[in-house]
This record gives structure tokens, C-alpha cells and sequence, in this order.
């Protein structure tokens, strides 16, 4: 491993993993399925305040991430960048229980203040419901590139 090339990562503290979950707007989501991963990207909102992480899934009723909630006992969420072009980076994860909300909890216009716009695929828009999950942190850490790399 002598010319393998490497970065040393620190720990963030709590005021930085908060203030990049607040100025973030989309991740990973990863969710199981009998045992096998399943990792989606998905907008999200935080909402330090509640400690929640409400992220936006859409549901067409066949290939529906929807369907993996029930088998995941903890989901874990993923914010990643390669900050500069000194290829300083960062990353933070969000482990915890995930549940979807009721519908009636977020009018349409609430949900286009808190979320990206939804990317739609070969699903007819007419098909796709759109759902918002609550993941409860259990677990949060954050890395980013050490000072002086």
C-alpha cells in the first residue's frame, strides 16, 4: 500500500453535521429488503428543532421504495460532498427508526416548501403519491477532510 494515496478524516462536531443537514436538500436513503440493501436518492428536510430528518419518497404502487419500510428496522441517510477543488469532502449519516406520515399531514404546497421537486421516471404523474417519512435519529455522525490536507 505504499503508493496507495490517502486523506485523513476528522470527526465534525454537532453545530457542523447540523448545519449541513439544515443547508442540505437531498441524500441516500437506505433501506433492507430480506436482507438485501436498498439505497435510493431522496430529498429531505431537517428539522433540527424536532430532531427529525422528513424525507420525500414517491409511491406508484409497483417499484415503490415505499414497500421497504416495513422491513427495515433502521434505515440509515446519507449526505456526501467533495466540498472545493482541493477535493476536500464531508460526509454525514443518519441511523434511525423510519415511519411514513399520514397524508393529510403535509398539503401539496407545504410539501413544495419543504422538498426538491420530484423527479418522475416512466411512471404516469397521474400514478405517482407522493408519501413523507419520519426518520427519528438514533444515531447521527459526521467526517470531513482533516485541516492542512
Amino acid at each position: 500500500m505504499d503508493n496507495v494515496e490517502f486523506v485523513y478524516m476528522v470527526g465534525m462536531d454537532e453545530a457542523d453535521v447540523a448545519r449541513r443537514l439544515e443547508e442540505g436538500f437531498a441524500g441516500v436513503l437506505s433501506l433492507a429488503n430480506d436482507g438485501v440493501a436498498y439505497g435510493v436518492p431522496a430529498s429531505y428536510h431537517y428539522d433540527g428543532a424536532e430532531n427529525r430528518l422528513l424525507v420525500r419518497l414517491s409511491d406508484d404502487g409497483e417499484s415503490s421504495t415505499v414497500r421497504f419500510l416495513g422491513e427495515t428496522e433502521q434505515a440509515s441517510f446519507l449526505l456526501h460532498d467533495v466540498a472545493d477543488e482541493d477535493g476536500h469532502s464531508w460526509s454525514v449519516i443518519v441511523c434511525g427508526s423510519l415511519r411514513l406520515l399520514p397524508d393529510e399531514m403535509f398539503t401539496e404546497t407545504e410539501i413544495n416548501d419543504l422538498f426538491d421537486p420530484v423527479s418522475v421516471f416512466d411512471e404516469d404523474v397521474a400514478d405517482v403519491r407522493i408519501r413523507v417519512a419520519e426518520l427519528t435519529p438514533t444515531q447521527v455522525s459526521g467526517r470531513m477532510t482533516a485541516p492542512g490536507q
